[in-house]
């Protein structure tokens, strides 16, 4: 009796050593809504952090989608400690097109991951779009790597190709 309990927590270890070091035999692929909420949690991480290099990236994002309306950017910033996941779930909805996270969420449910992945620009541009402090820049920009111009102000943006496909496929229903 001792012998089999002995064999079964080695197994049980030996299980485990293989399963966290990746080796398991049919890992579970990671969906849409699992990779939104790792980026909501990761917003969320870097805008509690102490160091305004790490933290405002975050802010911006959720300032910009206006989960907190009537404070400024700078008042955020120094009230970041309201900030919940809620916020950057509904910002991360903002960015993708959408009124709510409730707007966004069956969407996730119904696309794979990799749709989610093609449109990651920020790990292209360091944020959801390219931004450009005139027009002309931003054109210029596109005409060299592709990409849709958005005029906001007398700024604009660059958002790629394949986000803006997939959004109006998403949209339109099809």
């Amino acid at each position: 009796m001792r012998n089999s309990s002995v064999s079964t927590r080695i197994s049980s270890t030996a299980l485990t050593a293989i399963a966290v070091a990746g080796c398991s035999p049919s890992p579970k692929p990671i969906s849409a809504v699992e990779l939104a909420l790792r980026e909501a949690r990761a917003l969320h991480r870097a805008s509690k952090d102490a160091t305004l290099l790490v933290a405002m990236p975050a802010v911006r994002r959720a300032h910009t989608a206006g989960v907190l309306a009537g404070l400024t950017l700078s008042a955020l910033y120094r009230q970041r400690h309201l900030l919940q996941r809620k916020h950057f779930l509904r910002t991360l909805s903002v960015e993708a097109g959408f009124a709510s996270w409730d707007a966004y969420l069956p969407v996730l449910r119904s696309r794979p991951a990799r749709a989610l992945e093609q449109c990651a620009t920020r790990l292209e541009f360091g944020y959801p779009n390219a931004w450009f402090s005139t027009y002309a820049q931003a054109i210029a920009f596109a005409n060299e790597h592709g990409g849709k111009v958005v005029r906001h102000g007398h700024q604009a943006m660059v958002v790629r190709p394949e986000c803006s496909a997939l959004k109006a496929e998403v949209q339109h229903g099809t």
